[in-house]
């Protein structure tokens, strides 16, 4: 199995953690993927507005951390959302679309237990729940087809490896522990 169990009672390895959790989820999701898109899907490429990491971050740098928390989080939850919504059984065979859906709950529950309930950062959540809306309307007008699929799951990728960039923003507590050490 590719994902790290990930003990709801300690936060102290959070970025390790998710790392290796991500890592997973990108490798299954590229598993699942075709290596190129298929000519008749070609007609079907849309181009969604990024979601990116200085879109999700607030003006306040303090904040960063958690907003990178908030927006992991999100992005996982509407994946999971999105992938039961389209079925997804229909594109991927069982045995991976059951780690795939543990690998993104296990993420969840990690990051509900390590942030704080700071209201300010439902911006970051909205932000990314509109890019998911995006995503499934185009699914939706598309009729869940083949192709459609194809060119969102290039899109969840594309979320994975922001995910990846956004848990650099949480700090490894050992580093914070040691400087810690040596400052106090």
């Amino acid at each position: 199995m590719f994902f790290t169990t990930i003990s709801s009672q300690h936060c102290d390895q959070l970025h390790t953690r998710l790392l290796e959790a991500n890592k997973g989820n990108l490798e299954l999701l590229g598993s699942q993927m075709r290596a190129i898109i298929p000519l008749k899907c070609i007609g079907d490429i849309v181009d969604f507005s990024p979601l990116n990491e200085e879109h999700l971050m607030s003006m306040n740098e303090a904040s960063h951390e958690e907003d990178a928390k908030r927006a992991i989080q999100e992005m996982l939850q509407q994946t999971d959302l999105l992938f039961k919504q389209v079925h997804a059984e229909l594109f991927w065979d069982e045995n991976s679309l059951r780690q795939f859906y543990t690998g993104l709950d296990e993420q969840i529950k990690k990051l509900e237990t390590c942030q704080n309930g700071d209201q300010k950062l439902q911006l970051t959540r909205l932000r990314v729940k509109r890019h998911f809306q995006g995503l499934n309307d185009y699914l939706k007008d598309k009729k869940y087809s083949l192709c459609a699929w194809e060119i969102v799951q290039i899109q969840l990728r594309e979320c994975f490896l922001l995910i990846h960039q956004l848990i650099q923003r949480i700090p490894i507590q050992g580093i914070m522990y040691f400087l810690k050490i040596i400052f106090d």
